[in-house]
């Protein structure tokens, strides 16, 4: 997985992975540092020019982050993922939304 803004993820990977094991102690295990990461690029700093954010912003990003706010983009991330992959023909997508009356 390439990681964006490698150098900064580096700079702040204590406090990621401090905000993972928290995560990991409330019982969310599946999530990940790049997960994190991510959703914090993506979503926290979106209107912001990430290279140019100081530590204490990125630090507070991090530790205003929910677990359920990273699970749920996640989740939507490889849904929006794997249905990319879905192939299906038009009169499949009809008999999924409009099944057969019998």
């Amino acid at each position: 997985m390439q990681i964006p803004f490698s150098s900064l993820y580096e700079k702040v990977q204590l406090i990621l992975t401090n905000k993972i094991e928290e995560f990991h102690y409330y019982g969310y295990d599946a999530l990940t540092e790049q997960d994190l990461w991510k959703y914090c690029v993506d979503k926290v700093w979106r209107k912001q020019d990430v290279q140019n954010l100081r530590l204490h912003e990125l630090t507070s990003g991090i530790f205003g982050t929910t677990a359920s706010e990273v699970l749920n983009y996640v989740q939507m991330s490889d849904f929006k993922r794997n249905e990319l992959k879905l192939k299906l023909t038009e009169e499949e997508l009809h008999g999924l939304f409009h099944p057969l009356k019998e």
